[in-house]
């Protein structure tokens, strides 16, 4: 597996790549501290995982997360940003980042992330979630529905969720149609964002 650190300080480079390197041994990485060396290494190489920072000397890595979505669609990017406010998560899985962590998170969360985004799930810090009222258009759903709601807001497959349900992939992914059908949301990165958007608790 090949991975792809986009940071301007060398440490943090190195110690991801040491988290990364401790729970996947078998990696390959690439670095770049700059947005040009970002997309220069991107064209030379390619790569199953991109971790990206939000703040670089030379530009904003939320122009190389544009980049990445529309010159290598489905290319997984993980944003491993200094930025706690929810805003900001908003903002990058909007863009197309399959994952968004502080860099306040515990390596746990590193790990957590890249297999749910290797695995086709995504990723919020659960941090960044917070607390608040819960929202009246959730009260609308079932037990079942609530249930997958959250579990995909938190970056779960739904094989993860079926297994942790006791249920069918395909009737798992009945209760995702339905809730999001309720919620007046067509996809995964949208019910995330709704989530946030909305600080919903328990997830």
């Amino acid at each position: 597996m090949r991975i792809l650190i986009i940071d301007d300080h060398a440490v943090v480079r190195r110690g991801t790549m040491n988290i990364i390197a401790d729970r996947f041994p078998e990696c390959a990485f690439s670095e770049a501290g700059t947005l040009h060396e970002a997309r220069l290494v991107l064209e030379s190489a390619t790569f199953d995982l991109i971790i990206l920072d939000i703040s670089l000397p030379d530009g904003s890595g939320l122009d190389f997360l544009e980049l990445v979505h529309h010159a290598r669609p489905g290319l997984p990017v993980i944003v491993l940003s200094m930025h706690h406010e929810t805003e900001y998560a908003q903002r990058c899985m909007s863009l197309g980042a399959r994952g968004y962590l502080s860099k306040n998170s515990a390596p746990e969360e590193l790990e957590e992330a890249m297999t749910s985004v290797l695995d086709g799930g995504m990723f919020v810090s659960p941090s960044l979630l917070g607390t608040g009222e819960r929202m009246d258009a959730l009260d609308g759903l079932s037990r079942q529905e609530r249930e997958v709601a959250r579990r995909l807001g938190r970056g779960e497959t739904m094989t993860q969720i079926a297994a942790a349900l006791g249920v069918s992939v395909k009737t798992a992914s009945t209760y995702r149609t339905r809730a999001m059908r309720k919620l007046g949301i067509a996809t995964t990165s949208a019910l995330i964002r709704y989530l946030l958007e909305r600080r919903i608790p328990g997830l």
